[in-house]
């Protein structure tokens, strides 16, 4: 058995701290520096042109071979971005916006959901998922998840479904791909929307497609943790052209486009909004977009690492990698799951994770809650303090019979947030190998360790092991302890 556990007064197994960062180099520099010795920081017009009809349905491609400078679409680096990533997923469309969480907003308003609709979302992803669905006073439906991949489980979908219902939203979460086969069977037979929620996931595939490709719509996010960065940034993607056009349109001031003579149906949803993204951010996405297989990579090979490191032991549970099983899933990890076993360890996991980061090695437990524990949707109180959109008046009538939202609703993502999950983001650029095998000998540590966790008291449980996202700081490198 190894020496003391460093958090009764033994030494560390790490004490250097792990560093996450986006891969960057030259490319974002020179790139960034191009755009700004040209001053292109914002090149949108939002003003109608003549042929404005035919530039909404430009495909990405044919937008970024224009040689305006100044364009409703963007200026020459949002429009290029937007045809590479197009390229690279295999879309006709790709819409470039400031945030993947207004993106999902965009792609439900653009496939025509509105006040009152109702749109079903998996219980457990970042709060963006859901909250993107009020946007436009939509309502949220929550389906429990898949124990294995995280995803909405499609068994469950049908039953929540409603003569209000208009779209499914499936999330790719921790970069695992959801059930697409058995979703899209579902929303054919059903006539709705599906809006893939891929913000973890870029370059993962489902049946060889990628994801976000799959569906009517699919949005991705750029935020700086995520596989590929701009800061902040999302793109939406689609084969559509109708759909494009309304997305071109809700991003950028889009009732300028229209006189008296469109309809009601053609307004819908067409607001003075600005959810563009920059030209500085469409030149980083560019320069980053050419490194996500060697980020993707990096991360696979860490995921791989941990995987072999913590696996069986007494206590975690690895859950199935899409990978190496014989799935149409082709997952690319975001980060890594473990999954932990309170009967078998026998101390809370608030215990473990307290030990293990008293050994050096942050770890989070993954959302602090369920998407609909959040009090927004708890207290159904979001546009005012009367309850809209649950309460709003539709038609000269109350909605009818709102969805309720409470704890206990979806069992297997209150399991797995609350006393299950154990996340790593180590494995993301410039976590090295060197890195992988400390946080196993960090793990193994604690587990041989096990039958001492009942001896921590609550003071150090509530200081070192509470929920949390458990992520880690970034600085200068500093070797991995020998």
């Amino acid at each position: 058995m190894t020496d003391t556990l460093a958090i009764f007064g033994g030494s560390p197994v790490r004490t250097a701290p792990f560093l996450v960062e986006p891969m960057v180099d030259a490319e974002e520099e020179r790139m960034v520096l191009e755009a700004v010795r040209e001053k292109n920081f914002s090149r949108y017009i939002g003003s109608t042109e003549p042929n404005i009809e035919t530039v909404l349905r430009l495909t990405s491609a044919e937008a970024a071979a224009l040689e305006d400078y100044w364009h409703f679409l963007g200026g020459t680096n949002v429009r290029a971005f937007a045809a590479e990533f197009a390229d690279m997923v295999g879309a006709r469309f790709a819409v470039p916006i400031n945030a993947a969480t207004t993106g999902l907003s965009v792609a439900l308003a653009s496939a025509g959901v509105g006040p009152g609709d109702e749109v079903i979302v998996p219980a457990m992803s970042f709060t963006a998922t859901a909250s993107a669905v009020l946007l436009f006073n939509s309502i949220p439906v929550f389906v429990d998840v898949d124990p294995n991949s995280f995803c909405i489980d499609p068994s469950l979908i049908e039953a929540a479904i409603t003569p209000r219902t208009r779209a499914i939203m499936p999330v790719h979460l921790t970069g695992n791909v959801a059930d697409m086969d058995a979703i899209l069977s579902i929303a054919e037979r059903h006539g709705l929307a599906v809006i893939e929620d891929a913000a973890q996931a870029p370059g993962a595939k489902w049946r060889g497609r990628h994801v976000g490709t799959l569906g009517d719509v699919g949005v991705f996010s750029f935020q700086q943790s995520k596989n590929i960065m701009t800061g902040e940034g999302g793109m939406i993607v689609t084969d559509d052209a109708e759909i494009a056009r309304r997305c071109r349109l809700i991003l950028n001031h889009g009732e300028v486009v229209f006189d008296e003579t469109h309809s009601p149906d053609e307004l819908a949803n067409i607001i003075g909004c600005n959810f563009r993204m920059p030209e500085l951010c469409a030149a980083v996405g560019r320069a980053q977009l050419k490194k996500l297989d060697a980020v993707n990579a990096w991360r696979t090979r860490n995921a791989d690492i941990l995987r072999e490191e913590l696996a069986n032991l007494p206590g975690l549970r690895l859950p199935p990698s899409q990978r190496h099983g014989n799935t149409p899933a082709e997952d690319v990890p975001h980060l890594f799951v473990a999954l932990y076993e309170a009967a078998t360890m026998g101390a809370p996991r608030s215990a473990f994770i307290a030990a293990l980061r008293a050994e050096g090695v942050p770890v989070g437990t993954g959302y602090v809650r369920p998407m609909y524990a959040n009090p927004t949707f708890l207290h159904q109180v979001a546009f005012g303090s009367e309850g809209c959109p649950w309460s709003c008046r539709r038609d000269g009538a109350a909605v009818a019979e709102p969805p309720r939202y409470a704890e206990g609703m979806c069992p297997v993502s209150e399991r797995l947030l609350n006393e299950e999950f154990l996340w790593f983001y180590h494995i993301a650029h410039a976590s090295t190998e060197a890195d992988m095998h400390d946080i196993g000998r960090a793990v193994r540590k604690v587990v041989e360790h096990r039958s001492e966790l009942s001896d921590l008291d609550e003071i150090a449980l509530s200081g070192l092991g509470g929920k949390g996202q458990g992520r880690i700081g970034t600085g200068p490198k500093v070797e991995p302890s020998a």
